[in-house]
Order: C-alpha cells, then sequence, then structure tokens
C-alpha cells in the first residue's frame, strides 16, 4: 500500500471538503436561508416528522385556478398542441387514476393536474397539492430566482416553481407560463381552443383537447365514470376520414362491454360527436383511428 506523507494527506482531506462545501452551497438556503431581507420565506422548515417542506415556506408563489382544461390553456404561452386534465379524485378506481397523475414526483396527493406539449415538443405540468407540502428529494434551489418566484431544479431538464398549482417543465417553459399567469394581457393557449371549448361541458374528471391530429382538426375528450364503467366522449371539429369509419366500425360492433354512438353535423360548428361507454378499459382502449 502506498505511503502517504501527513503534509498529503490534510491537502487530500482539505481538497475533498471544498469539493463537498461545492456540492452543498447550493442547499444552504434550503435549511439556514440566504442573504435575502427577513420577510422573505425559504424552504427551511419541515412539516411534522414526514419529512415534507410546506409550500408557504417557498416564498411568492403562483396563484392561479386549474378545475379544467380551458384553466390550464389560459396559463399556458401559445404554440399547444395537446392538453390533458385530471381531477384524480373522481377519478379512483378507474385505469386513469394510476396512469397520469404524478402522485409520488411530490410525496404528497396531487389533487388537479394539467400537462401540456407543444410544438417544439417541450411540456408542462400544473400541479395542484393536498395537502400543501411536499418534499423535494435531491432537488436544488436555483443561484437566482425568477420575477420573485423560487426556481427549484429537479434535474437537468425540469425546473418547478411552487405555488397554487405547482409549474413543472424546462426553465424557459415554466418561466413563460408564470409571465402568462402573472400578466392577464399576455397571449395564451387558450384562444385557439376556444370555439371548440364553448360548445362543451368542462366538469368532466378526465379532459383532453388536441389540434392537427389524426383524429381531427380539433378534438376535445372527456371521461367520467357512469356507475361500475365509464364513458367516453369525443367532440370533434373536422373528423378525418380514418376517424369516421373507424367509429362507424365500433358502433356497429356493440358488446357486452362496450357500446359507441356518433353524431354528425351537430350544431353551427357541424361538430361530430362520440360516445362511447361501457367497462372503463374497454372504454379506454377503444381506437377511435
Amino acid at each position: 500500500m502506498a505511503q502517504y506523507k501527513t503534509s498529503t494527506i490534510i491537502l487530500l482531506a482539505l481538497a475533498g471538503l471544498m469539493i463537498l462545501l461545492m456540492i452543498l452551497a447550493p442547499l444552504m438556503p434550503l435549511f439556514w436561508g440566504d442573504n435575502e431581507p427577513d420577510d422573505a420565506a425559504q424552504p427551511t422548515s419541515q412539516s411534522g416528522s414526514d419529512n415534507r417542506i410546506p409550500l408557504n415556506n417557498f416564498g411568492k408563489l403562483v396563484d392561479h385556478p386549474l378545475y379544467s382544461v380551458a384553466d390550464g390553456l389560459n396559463a399556458s404561452p401559445p404554440g399547444v398542441l395537446m392538453a390533458q386534465y385530471v381531477h384524480s379524485e373522481d377519478l379512483e378506481g378507474t385505469p386513469l387514476a394510476e396512469q397520469i397523475v404524478p402522485q409520488g414526483f411530490y410525496g404528497t396527493n396531487v389533487t388537479d393536474s394539467y400537462d401540456a406539449i407543444f410544438g417544439d415538443g417541450s411540456q408542462i405540468g400544473l400541479h395542484t397539492l393536498y395537502p400543501r407540502k411536499l418534499v423535494l428529494g435531491s432537488s436544488i434551489p436555483a443561484p437566482s430566482k425568477y420575477n420573485g418566484y423560487r426556481v427549484i431544479i429537479r434535474n437537468k431538464d425540469l425546473c418547478n416553481i411552487m405555488g397554487d398549482p405547482c409549474i413543472l417543465g424546462p426553465r424557459r417553459t415554466i418561466e413563460a407560463t408564470v409571465d402568462v399567469i402573472d400578466n392577464e394581457s399576455a397571449p395564451n393557449a387558450y384562444p385557439y381552443f376556444s370555439e371548440l371549448l364553448g360548445n362543451v361541458d368542462l366538469d368532466a374528471p378526465y379532459q383532453e383537447v388536441s389540434i392537427y391530429s389524426p383524429v381531427a382538426n380539433q378534438y376535445y375528450a372527456a371521461v367520467r365514470p357512469v356507475g361500475d364503467g365509464c364513458e367516453r366522449t369525443i367532440t370533434c371539429i373536422g373528423i378525418s376520414e380514418n376517424t369516421t369509419a373507424s367509429v362507424n366500425e365500433l358502433a356497429a360492433n356493440t358488446t357486452d362491454n362496450l357500446e359507441c354512438t356518433v353524431a354528425f353535423n351537430q350544431g353551427d360548428l357541424n361538430l361530430t360527436v362520440i360516445t362511447i361507454t361501457g367497462n372503463c378499459s374497454a372504454v379506454m382502449n377503444a381506437k377511435v383511428n
């Protein structure tokens, strides 16, 4: 075994300590605060014995309603191609309950969830937490805030800005979302879907919108539990030929687990309304394109 002089060992120890301090430095504000004014809240205290940090400890928080996909679109920058909204409590016991709500990510319940995909491939998520506290894990705060909001770095691709709801996504996208929320005159994604959404009910626990899809030029899908099964309603503007053929075939082949009805040329927009009912798994797996 190689022998080292005492001075060499000390230098190695100091070097290791410096590396450790460099790693821990970004985490210091989480535990001892930083040099901001005394009235700036810090995510320092942890709630009870479950090691979760209350949202209020993050200082300035996002404040925006999130009760439908329309609320999410009103918070999103322009360019959304597809978005979905989930109210998880009303989907308990259905196949969707565990598939699309990021319950484990925050270490607490996500009651309302909105996710959007943009034309450039980027995504954002809006998540309402209850209880209003979370686990950060190995996340660290960014060196600087954005418009007074603390930015939490989750990994090289994802950041969080906390609030009601929390915003999750690439940093430039979550900052653009904050700009939309904080400025009522800023352009948002809702107008691109407003004509369609103005002709549907927005009370379903699962809601999805899309434009320029293989299904239709635009469509809105809603899923709700009905008795022991589920109902899936898809409202289309400019339904594609393939989708028309698929849903006509689906309607002609009713089974004990699945029924489908199709209504064409509805209202001033000539909407096509597809209603699929039955066993929840069968309803969600039914192909319409």
